[in-house]
């Protein structure tokens, strides 16, 4: 009787550990889409200055992220993220806005990719 209570305690906590990761990438990638799209909107509006500021603080709140998100996902999926917002920040110094949005949809695909493998669809699990 003992195993079966040892193995539904650790059954509970695998699937919590399970639901909290899911919840946890989501809402992060949520988080930084909508970000994207703000910084989007400032250029558009052209508010260069908001938006190299905007997007500096995302790039820094990222590499604080993909530190905890590393330890759940692919590492070159994180990356190349990354390397989209480093992107980003980089066009807008440069006044490259076409590089940018193209970075930015990038980064966008990136997250929902993200997003996307963290469900228990067949696909992601074989």
């Amino acid at each position: 009787m003992k195993r079966i209570i040892i193995s539904l305690a650790l059954t509970v906590i695998v699937l919590g550990a399970s639901i909290f990761e899911v919840i946890y990438v989501g809402k992060k990638s949520d988080d930084y889409t909508d970000r994207i799209k703000k910084i989007d909107d400032m250029l558009i509006n052209n508010d260069t200055h908001g938006a190299l500021k905007e997007c500096r603080a995302l790039e820094s709140d990222w590499e604080m992220d993909a530190e905890k998100i590393y330890t759940l996902l692919s590492h070159d999926t994180v990356d190349s993220v990354g390397y989209e917002i480093s992107g980003m920040r980089a066009h807008i110094e440069n006044n490259s806005a076409a590089m940018y949005f193209f970075e930015s949809a990038g980064a966008k695909k990136g997250l929902a990719s993200i997003k996307g493998s963290e469900y228990p669809f067949l696909e992601n699990i074989f």
